[in-house]
C-alpha cells in the first residue's frame, strides 16, 4: 500500500473500505487491538504518581475506534460505592483508571451511530472484586439492556460479516468474557486465549545468559516469532499481545511494530487474529491489517472458486 492510499484509507471506517472483507467471519480476520484499551493518558488513576506506568493508551475508547481499533482488551473491577455503569471501573495491576463502563458504552454507541458498517470485539479479559466481590448479575443486566441491540449474538459468532449485515444493521460487537454463571452465555461468548510473554518471557523465548541479555525488543520479536510459527485454530479469536514494560511502564515500540508486522516484511499479519498492542494513535499497523484482510479474502474467494471448478468438471465426466 502507497503513503498516498493510506492517505485515502478512512481509519473510522476501514472496514467499510474494504467490502471484498465481508466473505471473512471475526474469526478469521486480522483485526488491530488495543491492550488495556480502559488506561490512556488522558484518565485519572487512583495511584497519581503512576499514570505513565499504568496508561497504555494515549486516548479514549472513542478515539482508539476511531483511529481504527477494533479489538477492545478491557479489565475491570467493581465499586459498590457507585451506581449503575459507574458501578464498573478499569483497572491495570490493582490501580484504577477514572474510565467506567458508562465511558465505554457512550464511546461505542456514538462510534456505531457514524460508523455503524465497523465491527468490535470487546474483550473483557480480566474481571476482578473490589471491596466487595464482582457482581456478575448486575453487569450482565446493564450490558443487556444499554448495549444489547449493538451485541452480535454468540450463536452468530461464526457468520461472515456480509451475514451479519444481512442479519441486522445494529449488531456490531461480539463480547466475550471469563466464564460465570450469571453471565448469558447467548450474549457473552468464551473468554479469549491471549498470547502473552508475560513474567515467563525469559523461560519463553530461553534462558540462556547470551538471551537474558538481548534488548526486551529482541526477546518479544523472537517470542511473537515463535508463536506465529505454530498453527492456530480458527474457530475462535485469539489475541497476540506485542508489547513490553520497562521501569518507566510500556514501552512505545511503534517503529518496531511497524517493521515486523508490515506485510512488504513480513505475513505476520495475516497468521494474526487481534494483534494487542499499546498506543495505537500513531501505529500504521491498521492499514497492515487492511491489508492482511485483502489478502485473507482474496485468498478465500480463489480457494473458493477451485473448489467450484473442480466439482464443475467432475460432473461433467
Amino acid at each position: 500500500m502507497t503513503q498516498f492510499n493510506r492517505q485515502k484509507l478512512p481509519l473510522y471506517e476501514w472496514m467499510k473500505a474494504a467490502p471484498e472483507i465481508d466473505t471473512l467471519s471475526l474469526n478469521e480476520l486480522t483485526l488491530p487491538g488495543t491492550h488495556n484499551a480502559g488506561c490512556d493518558l488522558e484518565a485519572d488513576y487512583s495511584n497519581v504518581f503512576m499514570r505513565n506506568w499504568f496508561a497504555c493508551q494515549d486516548v479514549s475508547f472513542y478515539s482508539q475506534l476511531n483511529r481504527g481499533a477494533r479489538a477492545l482488551d478491557v479489565r475491570l473491577v467493581y465499586n459498590p460505592h457507585a451506581n449503575g455503569l459507574e458501578k464498573f471501573r478499569f483497572v491495570h495491576d490493582k490501580t484504577w483508571s477514572s474510565r467506567t463502563l458508562a465511558d465505554l458504552v457512550r464511546d461505542i454507541k456514538a462510534f456505531l451511530e457514524r460508523s455503524f458498517n465497523e465491527f468490535i470485539i470487546l474483550d473483557f479479559h480480566k474481571i476482578e472484586h473490589g471491596a466487595e466481590p464482582f457482581d456478575f448479575k448486575y453487569f450482565n443486566e446493564l450490558m443487556k439492556a444499554q448495549l444489547g441491540e449493538h451485541i452480535i449474538p454468540t450463536a452468530n459468532r461464526h457468520l461472515t460479516l456480509g451475514q451479519l449485515k444481512d442479519v441486522s444493521r445494529l449488531q456490531r460487537v461480539l463480547v466475550t468474557a471469563p466464564a460465570n454463571r450469571h453471565l448469558d452465555r447467548t450474549v457473552f461468548g468464551a473468554q479469549i486465549t491471549h498470547q502473552w510473554a508475560g513474567s515467563d518471557f525469559l523461560k519463553v523465548v530461553g534462558d540462556t545468559l547470551e538471551q537474558i541479555a538481548q534488548p526486551q525488543h529482541t526477546r518479544l520479536q523472537a517470542f511473537i516469532a515463535r508463536v506465529l510459527a505454530e498453527p492456530r485454530e480458527k474457530s475462535a479469536p485469539w489475541s497476540l499481545s506485542a508489547a513490553i514494560y520497562d521501569a518507566g511502564g510500556p514501552v512505545r515500540m511503534l517503529d518496531q511494530l511497524d517493521t515486523w508486522f508490515d506485510p512488504d516484511n513480513s505475513d505476520w499479519a495475516e497468521k494474526c487474529s487481534i494483534i494487542n498492542f499499546d498506543f495505537i494513535k500513531n501505529s500504521n499497523l491498521v492499514y497492515f491489517c487492511y491489508q492482511a484482510n485483502i489478502k485473507k479474502a482474496f485468498e478465500k474467494s480463489r480457494g473458493y472458486s477451485s473448489y467450484i471448478l473442480r466439482h464443475s468438471n467432475s460432473d461433467k465426466q
